[in-house]
This record gives structure tokens, sequence and C-alpha cells, in this order.
């Protein structure tokens, strides 16, 4: 009798493996074979999943993607206070601890990579696009409820924010003695304050 896969179980093993691979080797060690030696299956399973390096690439990019939207939703969980949401989204990009360090290395390799491969720059354009509306969407939101100065833009505030991080991100992976965890949050903090009414 043939074995029954659970393919949301296995696709849930692969992205450990692809995280797992790359949070520790780096992205040029994803390939297909070294995917399934990780996974423990053979190449000839992970090709059904994915069609090729690419294909690989793109789940990997998605697997960080997805890591930091999860905590986002749960952090919308604990509040519904707009401006706490603000910065749980922002925060959520910067390194603040070993996970978020691994994941910001990686998120900037995959910036390099995508130059050259359109699939994976069109999502990163959307998951972009996708953090400054729902930090916009927050904003707005305090706007409203009189808890942002009245000449805030937050169209314009949530793309400064998220430049704010990415920015914060790279100096900090560079130089965590002078951008430490503490120091991350005041700026960004900072930031916030300045548009309170």
């Amino acid at each position: 009798m043939p074995k029954v896969v659970d393919h949301e179980e296995r696709r849930a093993e692969l992205r450990d493996a692809v995280w797992r691979l790359a949070s520790r080797d780096g992205l040029e060690a994803v390939t297909v074979r070294a995917v399934a030696d990780e996974a423990g299956c053979s190449t000839g399973a992970l090709v059904h999943y994915f069609a090729d390096k690419e294909d690989l690439l793109l789940f990997a990019f998605r697997t960080v993607a997805d890591r930091v939207m999860r905590r986002v939703a749960a952090a919308e969980e604990l509040t519904a206070e707009p401006m706490e949401l603000a910065r749980a989204m922002l925060v959520e990009g910067l390194p603040l601890d070993r996970e978020r360090q691994a994941e910001v290395r990686l998120w900037f390799a995959f910036l390099g990579l995508a130059l050259t491969r359109p699939a994976l720059a069109r999502d990163q354009r959307l998951t972009y696009r996708a953090w400054r509306e729902r930090v916009a969407e927050r904003l707005a939101a305090a706007k409203e409820q009189g808890i942002l100065r009245a000449d805030v833009d937050p169209e314009t505030q949530a793309a400064a924010l998220v430049g704010l991080v990415d920015g914060l991100a790279v100096q900090a992976t560079f130089e965590p003695r002078a951008l430490g965890t503490e120091r991350q949050l005041e700026l960004v903090d900072a930031c916030l304050d300045q548009l309170r009414a």
C-alpha cells in the first residue's frame, strides 16, 4: 500500500529545513540536494514541491517573510492601540535577538539576489509594499483617534519609518556595539513620538 503523504506537513518540514540551512550556511548553500539532505528526504521527493533552485529561493524568501508576519499577527492579538501596532510592525524588522539577526542577514542577502531574479524582486516589492501599507493603516487609525498630529501624512511617514528600520537593521548588523537593541528601539520610539499630537 503506498504511503500517504501529508503535503502541508511536508511543506512545513521543507520550510524548516530551508530556514535551518539558509540561516546556518547562507543562501548560497540552498540547493535542491542540500535541502533534501537537511530535510532527510530524496531530491526526487523534493522536485514534487520545487521545479528548480529559483522556486526554492522564492520559498526561502517567503519563509523569512512569513516568520515576521506571524509575529506581527501575534502582536495584533495583544493590542488594538494603533501606535503600539505600528511600533510592533516596525520593530519586527530590527535584529533585536538571534532569530531576527538571522532573518535580517537573509533578508539583505535576498535583496542582492533579487537584482538578477525578477520573480524574487517582485515578491520583495510586494512584501515591502504590504509592510508600508500596514504601518500606514495603523498611523491613519491613530490620526483618526487624535493620537497623531493633524499634519502627519500616514503614507509618507510609513515609508520613512520602514526606511528607517531598514537602515537601522543594516547598521546594527555591521556595527552591533554602536546600535544595540536598546538604541535601535530608542531611535524608532523617538521617530514615533515626534508624530504624536
